[in-house]
């Protein structure tokens, strides 16, 4: 079954193009994307006066998730040592509880609901 044909009025005939500057391009980019729209839509939608919902993520971004990745390594690491014996510094819990505190901010779950280490 075939797409009902748009009436006249609703065909998107005319062409508008404008030149921006890259930081302006990805920010246009970016704010398109939090809104889950195409580039042509928001910047349609913005121009028109139209309300735009623009969800702002507290995810981290793909630098900062690699980083953690990298750290989760080297406490994998640091387990194992410590399951072969080696005595972990007292310092350790300090840093293991400053990554909850990230990680709490990140995915918006409370310590609370986390069981404590011993």
């Amino acid at each position: 079954m075939a797409r009902p044909k748009k009436s006249p009025a609703d065909l998107r005939t005319g062409h508008i193009a404008f030149c921006v500057s890259p930081a302006e391009q990805t920010r246009i980019l970016s704010q398109a994307s939090k809104a889950n729209l195409t580039k042509a839509e928001f910047v349609r939608a913005a121009a028109l006066g139209k309300n735009l919902v623009v969800h702002e993520s507290t995810a981290p971004d793909f630098l900062t998730r690699n980083e953690l990745r990298r750290i989760g390594v080297n406490l994998n690491q640091i387990a194992r040592a410590v399951n072969e014996g080696f005595t972990p510094p007292a310092k350790l819990n300090d840093l293991i509880d400053k990554l909850d505190h990230l990680f709490d901010q990140w995915i918006d779950y409370g310590s609370q609901h986390r069981p404590s280490r011993p």
